[in-house]
């Protein structure tokens, strides 16, 4: 599921793009089916990095995305760790994880679960961004459902895309349920500014939209309906299991590095001006971000702090409610998740492992 701020950018120097075949093309590891056992890290400080040259594969190259990852590297947390890390983009991330053309990934947490079903090699290692937001506009002068009737309207870009299933969720509870409305939901692909441009020529009636398309819709005199934030898992760090077993100081000294990176966006805390935009801003524009528009904003969610945890939370209930709203089979957690290394990296920290108890005002 992509982000609330996804902006223009040029793609970082040195970063890579792989295209992969669906999960389902990646050679299965389906035998080997014995539920994962915790790992044993011993106590105190980790043992020296194994891997020291850390791959990590986002699905694409937005700011956000990289957001954790640059800071770390340029402020040294990384380094500090014995580590550097490389960002590439992967059409699939399940599938450059699993083939180790990456070694951490960060993918929607729906797709991580029915990769974990499909036995394709991959272990939720931590979460990426906890929390969801959820916007919605109609076009100008819809003010309630009902208005919606015999229209068009688009709650994913794909067939299929369980976000589908959390967006129509969301419409319920805020009011603008279309079981009970003669709607007609189409696809008109996986890019937000394809939904955009289907809203503005009128050839669909409802939209879900993100931070870089407001401008536009506020410019064609879109009415926003709903936004709203929802404290559900957003994206997933992934890592192989093979990796995991050879690397498992790796694993945990980087999952360390970035949790210091999100302190440093999020101080002096989510729902909190960050004290820190400006140097933030200073080290993504070095990486060629475009980020004017965000120099000019002064509020709590300039660097999308709404969705971030600072302990990269994940747990059963992230699991379960995953599982729930985007209404997929059951899949036992117990036999598919060690939280072994991000506990670990956690107490390091002395940061709790539960989720941030946060009442966050959005937007």
């Amino acid at each position: 599921m992509r982000r609330s701020l996804v902006l223009p950018v040029a793609m970082i120097a040195g970063t890579a793009m792989i295209t992969l075949a669906a999960c389902t093309d990646v050679p299965s590891t389906a035998g080997d089916d014995d539920p994962v056992e915790a790992a044993d890290l011993g106590d105190g400080e980790p043992g020296a990095a194994e891997d020291t040259e850390i791959t990590v594969a986002i699905p694409f190259p937005d700011i956000t995305m990289y957001s954790m990852y640059v800071v770390g590297t340029e402020l040294g947390f990384y380094e500090d760790e014995g580590l550097s890390v490389e960002v590439i983009t992967a059409d699939n991330v399940n599938a450059a994880v699993s083939s180790g053309s990456a070694d951490i990934g960060v993918e929607s947490a729906g797709a991580v679960i029915e990769a974990v079903r499909a036995g394709v090699g991959v272990m939720p290692l931590a979460g990426h961004f906890c929390r969801q937001n959820f916007d919605f506009a109609v076009q100008p002068g819809v003010t309630s459902v009902d208005q919606l009737a015999g229209t068009d309207i688009v709650l994913a870009g794909t067939t299929g895309d369980p976000a589908e299933f959390q967006r129509q969720r969301v419409l319920e509870e805020e009011g603008w349920g279309i079981d009970d409305v003669d709607v007609n939901i189409v696809y008109p692909g996986p890019d937000s500014a394809t939904w955009r441009e289907f809203f503005v020529t009128d050839r669909v009636s409802l939209i879900p939209f993100y931070g870089d398309d407001r401008p536009a819709l506020d410019e064609y005199g879109a009415n926003i309906a709903i936004e709203t934030l929802r404290p559900w898992a957003n994206d997933l760090h992934v890592a192989g299991k093979g990796w995991l077993a050879d690397n498992p100081n790796s694993a945990v000294r980087f999952l360390r590095a970035t949790m210091k990176s999100l302190e440093h966006i999020l101080a002096p805390g989510v729902g909190e001006i960050p004290e820190n935009k400006d140097e933030i801003l200073d080290i993504y524009a070095a990486n060629d971000f475009e980020v004017d528009d965000l120099r000019s904003q002064d509020h709590p969610w300039v660097l999308d702090a709404h969705l971030a945890c600072p302990n990269l939370y994940f747990d059963q209930e992230a699991w379960d409610t995953t599982i729930e709203t985007q209404e997929l089979d059951p899949l036992p957690f117990e036999e598919h998740v060690d939280l072994s290394y991000l506990n670990k990296a956690q107490e390091l920290l002395g940061l709790d492992a539960a989720m941030p108890s946060e009442e966050l005002v959005y937007p």
